[in-house]
């Protein structure tokens, strides 16, 4: 690309990081992050809310979906009503030490997506000769007597790439080990999740979760009109590659990359009118909750002072 910079008085011009803050309804108070990268992709970070991504749209074409919620202070519901305060969004974290339904001492999906961060901070500048816009901020899942774990994230895109990376480090700062359950909630809703969408992957096992799912494995890859009434269908993918929705009616291809510690990835289909939505979700677990993991030894364990880090990459293109 030829040098365009003597055209510009700022970068801000073609790409941008805006910090603001919501002034109605339930998300009053809430800080939000707008980011812009000047290459058709833009969308919104959440630092109250689990530094999550909430609204996301490429070539000015809404991707994520959202939940009826809207934007919601995390104070407003509590973690133990996950699905009253859930905004849906591009991506919602899950976690620390809890993913999966509800059990005794745990929420729905844990609590880390109703947890506010610290030490938020945004970016645009050059490095390497590329214009990148980053946001990052601390989040902390902490009780008295009990966890004491510190998640610092750093959410990056640059202008001429339309990907978003997501890079976590957590650790155990307490004196006592413990064991984490990563989830990262993809959701993507209409225009781009239609009947004309299909699901792309190279061969590999699928598990269905539920005899819904089993029924509708034959067509994991499609989805169909809505109908009410319809059950949610999941299924665990077994393999390491991308996974991509691809809508050639609108052009655009989604792709979601695991490139460290996320070894499994959920996908998870819901057809009922309002909540069309198909959710890519990489995780470290099975989706099984706490116990399970716990009981079957495959929950990730973090001893004191450890860190332990997890990255991974959504990205859209032309089709």
């Amino acid at each position: 690309m030829a040098d365009f910079t003597s055209f510009l008085a700022d970068m801000d011009q073609v790409a941008y990081v805006r910090s603001a803050e919501l002034t109605e309804g339930d998300g009053r108070g809430c800080r939000i992050i707008d980011v812009f990268n000047g290459s058709g992709l833009a969308f919104t970070v959440a630092p109250d809310r689990g530094m999550n991504i909430v609204e996301c749209s490429y070539r000015g074409i809404p991707v994520a979906f959202r939940s009826p919620s809207g934007h919601v202070a995390p104070a407003k519901f509590g973690p133990e009503e996950w699905l009253r305060n859930w905004e849906g969004g591009l991506l919602t974290s899950c976690g620390l030490r809890h993913a999966g339904p509800p059990e005794e001492g745990e929420t729905l999906h844990g609590r880390i997506s109703n947890a506010s961060a610290s030490q938020v901070g945004s970016c645009g500048a050059w490095r390497d000769g590329v214009y990148e816009l980053t946001v990052s901020g601390v989040l902390r899942e902490a009780s008295m007597f009990g966890e004491n774990l510190r998640l610092a994230r750093t959410i990056r895109t640059a202008y001429g790439e339309n990907s978003i990376t997501v890079s976590d480090e957590v650790t155990n700062c307490s004196g006592a080990p413990d064991f984490l359950l990563m989830l990262y909630h993809c959701n993507f809703g209409w225009p781009l999740v239609s009947p004309s969408v299909q699901v792309e992957a190279e061969e590999h096992e699928i598990i269905p979760r539920t005899p819904e799912a089993a029924a509708g494995l034959a067509r994991w890859r499609e989805m169909p009109e809505p109908e009410v009434g319809a059950p949610e269908q999941v299924f665990f993918h077994c393999f390491p590659g991308a996974v991509s929705l691809v809508n050639r009616e609108i052009g655009i291809r989604a792709t979601v990359e695991r490139e460290e510690g996320l070894p499994y990835l959920v996908q998870w289909k819901s057809f009922d009118p309002s909540r069309y939505v198909i959710g890519l979700e990489p995780a470290n677990n099975r989706l099984e909750g706490r116990s399970a993991a716990l009981k079957k030894g495959i929950a990730r364990r973090i001893e004191p002072g450890e860190t332990l880090h997890f990255q991974m990459k959504i990205s859209f293109s032309d089709c």
